[in-house]
């Protein structure tokens, strides 16, 4: 008597991070706004100066904190998880197991055409991460057929398969 073995896979570990442009994609105008009310602050004999110099200080650490939030944004992707790490003072990992995935979407907004960014929108079972959105990736980056293929052999593994009511 034969026994089938499964099938194994090993696709190594992917780790992507959203791109800097991000930021800009979705700080440009309010950086702008700051740094223009910095540097009228500057300027004697300015109405409110010092209310504008303190209230830009605000809107700059408010910022450079998104900055970093934004790079501090991890996604990994493993043969059985799709782990996504995000935090500056208090670090969190998400984790989704793969045969959980059932649907992608990409979308992009108009700044984040400009600087060529695009958003994976990410369906999933998992009752704690029902959609996850990957931001700032390229947007010449085919990432999708990368994670379907692991999905897919995450879902051979598992013995998982999708019965669909039609």
């Amino acid at each position: 008597m034969k026994t089938r073995t499964q099938p194994t896979y090993s696709f190594g570990t992917m780790v992507f991070r959203p791109r800097a442009r991000q930021y800009l994609a979705n700080d440009l105008i309010i950086t702008v706004v700051c740094l223009v009310g910095l540097a009228l602050s500057g300027i004697d004999g300015v109405f409110m100066g010092n209310v504008l110099l303190w209230a830009s200080l605000a809107i700059a650490a408010c910022l450079v904190y998104r900055f970093l939030y934004l790079r501090s944004m991890r996604f990994v992707i493993t043969d059985e998880q799709f782990i996504y790490e995000h935090g500056v003072f208090r670090r969190t990992r998400d984790f989704m197991e793969l045969y959980r995935i059932v649907d992608f979407r990409e979308e992009s907004s108009f700044s984040q055409r400009i600087f060529g960014l695009k958003t994976i929108q990410i369906y999933s079972g998992d009752r704690s991460t029902p959609r996850l959105d990957m931001t700032g990736m390229d947007m010449s980056a085919n990432l999708i057929p990368l994670i379907r293929e692991r999905v897919g052999a995450s879902r051979k593994r598992n013995g998982i398969y999708e019965i669909t009511n039609r």
